[in-house]
């Protein structure tokens, strides 16, 4: 059944809202047992979900700060809570570690929890550095545990209906990507500061390059960057990035920290169609489909807890799709593949030295 919304036909959302709903208990195996690093706000999002969600479980929480580590703990229903993430990763009880941490802290967490032989969820960027990318990776081959690269988009529905399309060869021959992400967050305190891995480009132009690995992947045959700093601590706050891919595709990025672009989009042109996500297109419940056709995909809810960000509902899709991998013994998941993330990585890491920027950290 359609609706029209203006000159937009839009399908009736279909399929069940809850995220207990949304994934169906596997009775034949044991909850996946999760340890959190990190109490920040993007760790309440992921815990509110994992929380609503039967086959998983929270076991062990860890921060800085054992006193906030005692609160998150207490809000959450989670038995332990450590002040070191040491404990957390060398809890027995620990299946699975989700690295919610500031960027700088990324590689040094994956490669101690890959080495306890815990797989891992970390979030975006992995690593600083296309350095710190391959030594994360190749911990995780060498020691054959998962690993994934916390790119939640990835995990959309939307993301599903793209790649379908794209493997189809719906759109015919693509030769255009177009994403734009831009929000005022330059006046957070670890944004303005390279100590603590701030700059624009690993918190949001990270987004941009991966939709466009998304569609061309491999690496581009160029890489062409034009970007402002900060003046007073020398970060990046904003930047246009344009890859060239083989056959003359292109890819034109932006992001910017320091105001909103109005529209947040993702644009992909082809010989025989285009597909256009128009708003929020890092967690999407939308997409246009040639000139008018608006499909929506229902997002999960959930009944109890906190949700800070916009569709960090959303999460539920990433967390369920690790579960499967990890019942299935893979390493990887196809949705941010290993490779994908490298490649990221080696984009990202061009950025950073055309821009002129550059950390102490992997």
């Amino acid at each position: 059944m359609w609706l029209r919304a203006g000159s937009l036909l839009v399908p009736k959302p279909t399929g069940l809202n809850s995220c207990q709903n949304f994934c169906t208990p596997n009775m034949a195996a044991s909850p996946t047992r999760w340890g959190i690093l990190g109490a920040g706000k993007i760790a309440v999002d992921f815990c509110t979900c994992l929380n609503s969600l039967p086959d998983h479980k929270i076991v062990a929480i860890a921060a800085r700060s054992k006193d906030r580590a005692d609160q998150f703990a207490e809000e959450y229903d989670i038995p332990k809570s450590y002040g070191s993430y040491e404990e957390a990763i060398n809890d027995p009880d620990v299946d699975i570690i989700y690295i919610s941490t500031i960027h700088i802290s990324h590689v040094e967490l994956s490669l101690a929890s890959i080495n306890a032989g815990k797989s891992v969820l970390c979030e975006k960027p992995m690593a600083l550095s296309l350095e710190g990318c391959k030594k994360v990776l190749a911990a995780a081959k060498e020691k054959n545990v998962f690993f994934a690269e916390g790119f939640w988009s990835r995990f959309f529905p939307v993301y599903q209906f793209i790649r379908e399309q794209v493997e189809s060869g719906a759109l015919g021959e693509i030769h255009t990507v177009q994403v734009s992400f831009a929000t005022p967050i330059s006046n957070v305190e670890r944004m303005r500061k390279r100590e603590l891995g701030g700059g624009g480009l690993m918190d949001l132009g990270c987004y941009p390059v991966q939709a466009a690995n998304l569609v061309f992947k491999g690496r581009p045959e160029s890489i062409h960057v034009q970007g402002t700093l900060m003046e007073d601590t020398g970060v990046d706050s904003s930047a246009v990035i344009t890859l060239k891919y083989p056959g003359n595709k292109f890819a034109m990025l932006h992001y910017d920290m320091r105001t909103s672009a109005g529209a947040n989009s993702f644009v992909i042109r082809g010989t025989k169609g285009n597909l256009v996500i128009p708003d929020k297109f890092w967690c999407p419940d939308r997409i246009v489909v040639g000139d008018n056709q608006l499909k929506y995909f229902q997002l999960p809810t959930v009944e109890e807890g906190r949700i800070i960000f916009v569709n960090s509902q959303g999460f539920c899709y990433e967390i369920q799709d690790i579960r499967e991998c990890l019942l299935k013994g893979q390493i990887e998941s196809s949705k941010i593949p290993h490779e994908d993330s490298e490649t990221i990585s080696y984009i990202l890491t061009e950025v950073q030295k055309q821009l002129g920027v550059s950390f102490e950290f992997p």
